[in-house]
Protein backbone atom coordinates (compact mmCIF):
# COMPACT_ATOMS: atom_id res chain seq x y z
CA UNK A 1 0.00 0.00 0.00
CA UNK A 2 1.62 3.25 -1.11
CA UNK A 3 -0.85 5.78 0.34
CA UNK A 4 -4.25 6.32 1.93
CA UNK A 5 -6.34 9.12 0.42
CA UNK A 6 -9.21 10.46 2.52
CA UNK A 7 -11.63 13.09 1.22
CA UNK A 8 -13.70 14.30 4.15
CA UNK A 9 -16.99 16.04 3.38
CA UNK A 10 -17.21 18.03 6.63
CA UNK A 11 -13.74 17.84 8.17
CA UNK A 12 -14.51 16.05 11.43
CA UNK A 13 -12.88 12.79 10.36
CA UNK A 14 -9.69 14.54 9.24
CA UNK A 15 -9.55 16.46 12.53
CA UNK A 16 -9.84 13.22 14.52
CA UNK A 17 -7.20 11.49 12.41
CA UNK A 18 -4.78 14.38 12.95
CA UNK A 19 -5.26 14.03 16.71
CA UNK A 20 -4.51 10.32 16.60
CA UNK A 21 -1.22 8.43 16.58
CA UNK A 22 -1.64 8.04 12.80
CA UNK A 23 -1.93 11.75 12.14
CA UNK A 24 1.64 12.26 10.93
CA UNK A 25 1.91 9.08 8.90
CA UNK A 26 3.51 10.04 5.57
CA UNK A 27 1.23 7.60 3.73
CA UNK A 28 -1.83 9.66 4.64
CA UNK A 29 -3.24 12.20 2.20
CA UNK A 30 -5.95 14.09 4.06
CA UNK A 31 -8.33 16.46 2.26
CA UNK A 32 -11.20 18.51 3.65
CA UNK A 33 -13.69 19.24 0.91
CA UNK A 34 -14.62 22.90 0.59
CA UNK A 35 -18.24 21.85 0.16
CA UNK A 36 -20.17 18.60 0.31
CA UNK A 37 -19.57 16.75 -2.95
CA UNK A 38 -21.87 13.80 -2.35
CA UNK A 39 -20.95 10.18 -2.89
CA UNK A 40 -20.26 10.05 -6.63
CA UNK A 41 -18.30 13.30 -6.90
CA UNK A 42 -16.32 12.49 -3.75
CA UNK A 43 -15.31 9.08 -5.08
CA UNK A 44 -14.32 10.68 -8.36
CA UNK A 45 -12.19 13.19 -6.45
CA UNK A 46 -10.44 10.42 -4.52
CA UNK A 47 -9.58 8.68 -7.80
CA UNK A 48 -8.22 11.92 -9.24
CA UNK A 49 -6.00 12.51 -6.20
CA UNK A 50 -4.60 8.98 -6.01
CA UNK A 51 -1.09 8.65 -7.39
CA UNK A 52 -0.99 4.86 -7.73
CA UNK A 53 -1.97 2.97 -10.86
CA UNK A 54 -4.34 0.82 -8.74
CA UNK A 55 -6.80 2.27 -6.23
CA UNK A 56 -8.79 0.46 -3.53
CA UNK A 57 -11.95 2.57 -3.45
CA UNK A 58 -13.80 2.05 -0.16
CA UNK A 59 -16.93 3.45 1.45
CA UNK A 60 -16.10 4.80 4.90
CA UNK A 61 -18.54 2.61 6.85
CA UNK A 62 -17.01 -0.75 5.97
CA UNK A 63 -14.27 -2.87 7.54
CA UNK A 64 -11.40 -4.28 5.48
CA UNK A 65 -9.10 -6.57 7.39
CA UNK A 66 -5.64 -7.89 6.60
CA UNK A 67 -7.21 -10.85 4.79
CA UNK A 68 -8.73 -8.54 2.17
CA UNK A 69 -5.35 -7.04 1.35
CA UNK A 70 -3.61 -10.43 1.43
CA UNK A 71 -6.17 -11.82 -1.01
CA UNK A 72 -5.76 -8.89 -3.40
CA UNK A 73 -1.97 -9.21 -3.17
CA UNK A 74 -2.21 -12.85 -4.23
CA UNK A 75 -3.95 -12.01 -7.52
CA UNK A 76 -2.37 -11.37 -10.89
CA UNK A 77 -4.04 -8.10 -11.76
CA UNK A 78 -5.43 -7.35 -15.20
CA UNK A 79 -5.36 -3.60 -16.02
CA UNK A 80 -8.76 -3.91 -17.72
CA UNK A 81 -10.49 -5.49 -14.73
CA UNK A 82 -12.19 -4.16 -11.60
CA UNK A 83 -11.90 -6.51 -8.61
CA UNK A 84 -14.93 -6.75 -6.32
CA UNK A 85 -16.41 -8.96 -3.61
CA UNK A 86 -19.55 -11.09 -3.69
CA UNK A 87 -18.54 -12.74 -0.40
CA UNK A 88 -18.96 -9.61 1.72
CA UNK A 89 -20.75 -9.87 5.06
CA UNK A 90 -23.52 -7.41 5.96
CA UNK A 91 -23.87 -6.60 9.66
CA UNK A 92 -26.81 -4.49 10.78
CA UNK A 93 -25.58 -2.92 14.01
CA UNK A 94 -29.13 -1.82 14.87
CA UNK A 95 -30.51 -5.36 15.05
CA UNK A 96 -27.37 -7.48 15.17
CA UNK A 97 -28.43 -9.44 12.09
CA UNK A 98 -25.74 -10.84 9.81
CA UNK A 99 -26.20 -11.88 6.17
CA UNK A 100 -24.21 -12.70 3.05
CA UNK A 101 -26.64 -11.66 0.28
CA UNK A 102 -24.41 -12.17 -2.76
CA UNK A 103 -22.37 -15.34 -2.28
CA UNK A 104 -24.09 -16.96 -5.28
CA UNK A 105 -22.16 -14.55 -7.49
CA UNK A 106 -18.73 -15.43 -6.06
CA UNK A 107 -16.26 -16.06 -8.89
CA UNK A 108 -18.41 -14.28 -11.47
CA UNK A 109 -16.90 -12.04 -14.14
CA UNK A 110 -19.10 -9.44 -15.82
CA UNK A 111 -18.41 -7.64 -19.09
CA UNK A 112 -20.43 -5.87 -21.77
CA UNK A 113 -21.74 -9.17 -23.12
CA UNK A 114 -23.10 -10.39 -19.78
CA UNK A 115 -24.06 -7.16 -17.98
CA UNK A 116 -27.70 -7.05 -19.12
CA UNK A 117 -28.29 -10.68 -18.15
CA UNK A 118 -27.64 -9.80 -14.50
CA UNK A 119 -30.98 -8.04 -14.18
CA UNK A 120 -32.84 -11.34 -14.34
CA UNK A 121 -30.77 -12.75 -11.46
CA UNK A 122 -32.09 -12.68 -7.91
CA UNK A 123 -29.90 -10.45 -5.75
CA UNK A 124 -28.50 -8.30 -8.57
CA UNK A 125 -29.54 -5.15 -6.72
CA UNK A 126 -27.31 -5.98 -3.75
CA UNK A 127 -24.34 -6.95 -5.90
CA UNK A 128 -24.34 -4.14 -8.44
CA UNK A 129 -24.81 -1.32 -5.96
CA UNK A 130 -21.92 -2.45 -3.79
CA UNK A 131 -19.22 0.19 -4.25
CA UNK A 132 -16.06 -1.26 -2.72
CA UNK A 133 -13.54 -2.23 -5.36
CA UNK A 134 -9.94 -2.39 -6.45
CA UNK A 135 -9.82 -0.41 -9.69
CA UNK A 136 -7.15 0.67 -12.14
CA UNK A 137 -6.90 4.45 -11.88
CA UNK A 138 -7.56 4.62 -15.62
CA UNK A 139 -11.29 4.01 -14.92
CA UNK A 140 -11.50 7.69 -13.99
CA UNK A 141 -11.75 8.50 -17.69
CA UNK A 142 -15.06 6.58 -17.88
CA UNK A 143 -16.74 8.63 -15.11
CA UNK A 144 -18.38 11.79 -16.47
CA UNK A 145 -17.29 14.94 -14.64
CA UNK A 146 -20.64 16.56 -15.43
CA UNK A 147 -22.62 13.91 -13.51
CA UNK A 148 -23.70 15.27 -10.14
CA UNK A 149 -24.05 13.29 -6.95
CA UNK A 150 -27.57 14.53 -6.30
CA UNK A 151 -28.80 12.81 -9.46
CA UNK A 152 -27.59 9.45 -8.11
CA UNK A 153 -27.55 9.76 -4.32
CA UNK A 154 -26.81 6.26 -2.94
CA UNK A 155 -27.29 4.60 -6.35
CA UNK A 156 -23.77 5.72 -7.20
CA UNK A 157 -22.12 2.31 -7.38
CA UNK A 158 -24.34 0.78 -10.06
CA UNK A 159 -23.93 3.93 -12.13
CA UNK A 160 -20.15 3.73 -11.83
CA UNK A 161 -20.08 0.01 -12.66
CA UNK A 162 -22.12 0.62 -15.80
CA UNK A 163 -19.66 3.37 -16.78
CA UNK A 164 -16.76 0.95 -16.28
CA UNK A 165 -18.46 -1.73 -18.39
CA UNK A 166 -19.29 0.77 -21.13
CA UNK A 167 -15.66 1.88 -21.05
CA UNK A 168 -14.48 -1.65 -21.89
CA UNK A 169 -13.60 -2.92 -18.41
CA UNK A 170 -14.66 -6.22 -16.81
CA UNK A 171 -15.70 -6.73 -13.19
CA UNK A 172 -14.42 -9.84 -11.42
CA UNK A 173 -15.94 -10.98 -8.13
CA UNK A 174 -12.91 -12.78 -6.76
CA UNK A 175 -13.84 -15.95 -4.88
CA UNK A 176 -13.00 -15.67 -1.20
CA UNK A 177 -12.54 -11.90 -1.16
CA UNK A 178 -14.42 -10.72 1.92
CA UNK A 179 -15.05 -7.57 3.94
CA UNK A 180 -17.70 -6.40 6.42
CA UNK A 181 -20.41 -3.98 5.34
CA UNK A 182 -21.96 -2.12 8.29
CA UNK A 183 -25.59 -0.98 8.23
CA UNK A 184 -26.41 1.87 10.60
CA UNK A 185 -28.72 4.86 10.88
CA UNK A 186 -26.02 7.24 9.67
CA UNK A 187 -25.42 5.48 6.34
CA UNK A 188 -26.06 7.42 3.15
CA UNK A 189 -28.46 4.81 1.84
CA UNK A 190 -30.64 4.86 4.97
CA UNK A 191 -30.59 8.65 5.23
CA UNK A 192 -31.70 9.01 1.59
CA UNK A 193 -33.59 5.73 1.35
CA UNK A 194 -36.78 6.95 -0.35
CA UNK A 195 -35.02 9.13 -2.92
CA UNK A 196 -32.19 6.67 -3.58
CA UNK A 197 -34.59 3.76 -3.98
CA UNK A 198 -36.67 5.78 -6.44
CA UNK A 199 -33.57 6.56 -8.55
CA UNK A 200 -32.34 2.99 -8.31
CA UNK A 201 -35.61 1.33 -9.29
CA UNK A 202 -36.74 3.83 -11.94
CA UNK A 203 -33.51 3.82 -13.94
CA UNK A 204 -32.89 1.37 -16.76
CA UNK A 205 -29.35 0.26 -15.91
CA UNK A 206 -28.97 -1.95 -18.95
CA UNK A 207 -26.52 -1.22 -21.72
CA UNK A 208 -28.53 -0.58 -24.87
Amino acid sequence: MSEVVICDETGEDVDEILKSSFGNNPKLKLHKNEKRLGIYENKRKVLSLASSSWVALFDSDNIFGDDWFAHISSLTLDPNTIYASADFKTVDIRSGSVSRPCTQFSGLTLDASSWNSMFSQRGWNFLLNDGNWLVPKSVLATLPAETKSDTLLAADAIYMLRCFIQGGYSIHYSKGLEYTHLVHDGSSWIQTAAQSDRIFMSTDWRII
